[in-house]
């Protein structure tokens, strides 16, 4: 992911994702405003200059459309099925994401706070929650059941205690990463669960 200074030398963007600076033009067409970012190498004259550069003004962002590599792993169910189905969802009901769901479809989906490939669910707005790999919640398709499973990060809590090894949930367990709160509501459990049609399954 190269990551570049604008023209302006105001921020940093993905110049794969971007032919311009996408964060050098708001709504109405002028330069925003936004501060610029410094880091250790900046020299102490040069920070907070300001710097407009006309050239950047009605600029709009290149529109990338994210696309799974050709090798890129596909799960059991997938495979055998066909399809990716939701299995369950997670329910915000405290932090940044409050009233917001979250869909969990089979196999492992990895829990983060950046939109990135292999983020299954993208927890926004909580500096808590790692970018990715903070932990993860794996639906198995042969026992029709879900596990939490800690990674990275130790800011991960189930009914109130820490997680230190794989849990399986149950429905409307209560789940905290960082400093949001979550209620996990399956829609695989004893009542219902996705068949694999047998002429898929056996074609695999």
């Amino acid at each position: 992911m190269p990551m570049i200074r604008c023209k302006a030398d105001l921020h940093f963007y993905n110049s794969d994702v971007h032919d311009f600076c996408p964060y050098c033009r708001n709504m109405e067409g002028a330069v925003d405003s936004t501060e610029r970012y410094t880091d250790a190498a900046a020299d102490d004259d040069d920070a907070g200059t300001t710097v407009r550069d006309d050239s950047l003004i009605n600029v709009k962002p290149k529109t990338v459309t994210r696309q799974a590599p050709e090798d890129a792993t596909v799960g059991i169910f997938k495979k055998k099925a066909k399809f990716e189905p939701v299995t369950g969802w997670l329910v915000c009901t405290e932090g940044p994401a409050r009233g917001k769901d979250f869909r969990i479809k089979p196999g492992i989906n990895e829990i983060g706070r950046s939109d990135t490939e292999n983020v299954e669910i993208v927890i926004p707005g909580d500096n808590l929650i790692s970018r990715r790999d903070h932990a993860e919640i794996e639906y198995d398709h042969e026992e029709n059941s879900f596990y939490l499973v800690r990674k990275k990060n130790a800011a991960v809590r189930l009914n109130g205690k820490a997680v230190r090894q794989p849990t399986e949930l149950h429905s409307h367990d209560v789940i905290q990463f960082g400093e949001s709160m979550f209620i996990f509501v399956p829609l695989c459990a004893e009542q219902f669960k996705w068949v694999i049609p047998k002429e898929l399954s056996a074609g695999n």
